[in-house]
């Protein structure tokens, strides 16, 4: 399902294709960039570039996202810089010359015979490596969770540690993040299966694949759709698009009878 952050992030991988090969194009172009618009052949190859440039970008993407799987906590430690090298850089490179390889074949020319190494390769391999560093720092920046901290007296401390137990748990990004009754989030070390069997059932549900929830922090149970729940909540919580507070079908039984029971 596209949501309006994955499609701002599609356009903008299509600009960043555009641009670049753009600039592959004309880098070597006798005429100038008005004479070449009137060229049918530009428009051509620029479209052959524009579909390997964004072959490549979201071959650096999805190499970052399944890297991001395995170093959950997105910090730029040397395993995952190396791993991110060796994997996001050197191998998308080597997909750029098979895929430019497999261009010039089809255009009947031998790649090796051609300038390719000499006036496109290199900048071909800074690009890709630009489009790692991006990757990197917006993961890095833009998602390890910011530790917030209070400071309180010795008579609210016994307060604030029963408002800090998880008001909500969900799992985004391979991540569990739990966000206590204050809106504080922080990361679980845990998958959101071993998360619920480390809490007490009276006061906590899991209420689908990606959630499990407190009982105290449910404000109202409403219809949605056919025949499923959506739960409202008494905290404000700002939710990746992702992860809904929708009872899945399977549990509906379930949830109901667990939500009629009184915690002690």
């Amino acid at each position: 399902m596209f949501t309006m952050p994955s499609v701002i992030h599609l356009i903008i991988r299509l600009l960043v294709a555009l641009v670049a090969s753009h600039l592959i194009v004309v880098h070597d172009a006798e005429e100038t960039w008005m004479e070449l618009f009137t060229k049918d052949y530009y428009y051509l190859s620029l479209l052959y570039s524009m579909i390997i440039a964004f072959v490549l970008i979201e071959s650096v993407y999805q190499i970052t996202q399944r890297l991001n799987s395995i170093f959950l906590d997105f910090s730029i430690t040397r395993a995952r810089l190396k791993s991110q090298f060796y994997i996001g850089f050197v191998c998308t490179g080597i997909f750029a010359f098979v895929l430019a390889a497999v261009l010039f074949w089809l255009n009947g020319q031998n790649i090796f015979e051609s300038n390719y190494f000499e006036k496109l390769y290199a900048s071909i391999l800074l690009f890709i490596f630009a489009t790692n560093v991006i990757y990197v720092l917006y993961y890095h920046y833009g998602f390890v969770p910011k530790t917030r901290y209070q400071i309180v007296n010795v008579q609210s401390a016994v307060d604030l540690e029963k408002r800090s137990i998880p008001a909500l748990i969900y799992y985004e990004n391979r991540v569990c993040i739990a966000v206590d009754f204050e809106g504080i989030s922080s990361i679980l070390p845990n998958i959101i299966e071993e998360s619920m069997r480390m809490l007490e059932p009276n006061n906590y549900f899991q209420i689908n694949r990606r959630v499990i929830i407190h009982r105290s922090v449910i404000s109202s149970v409403k219809p949605f759709r056919t025949r499923l729940l959506k739960i409202e909540l008494r905290i404000a919580v700002d939710l990746p698009d992702t992860v809904d507070l929708i009872v899945s079908k399977r549990k509906m039984v379930i949830f109901k009878q667990w939500l009629d029971v009184k915690s002690n």
